[in-house]
């Protein structure tokens, strides 16, 4: 299992979307959750499923 960390801000529309909310976590896709991670929440989260990649593409389409 992969993981992927992106600094909003070295983008001004992940920027302007997520500048006021980080940490924002995503898995699988799906928002988590974000201002702070909940262990126990992203633990469940990892071990359910198959994991979905975000790439670089899905990144674009979703901001």
């Amino acid at each position: 299992m992969g993981w992927r960390l992106l600094d909003v801000d070295t983008d001004e529309q992940l920027k302007a979307k997520y500048t006021d909310h980080v940490p924002v976590t995503f898995v699988d896709q799906q928002l988590l959750g974000y201002w702070f991670v909940d262990d126990d929440a992203l633990r469940d989260a990892l071990r359910s499923g198959t994991p979905r990649p975000i790439t670089d593409d899905w990144l674009l389409a979703h901001h």
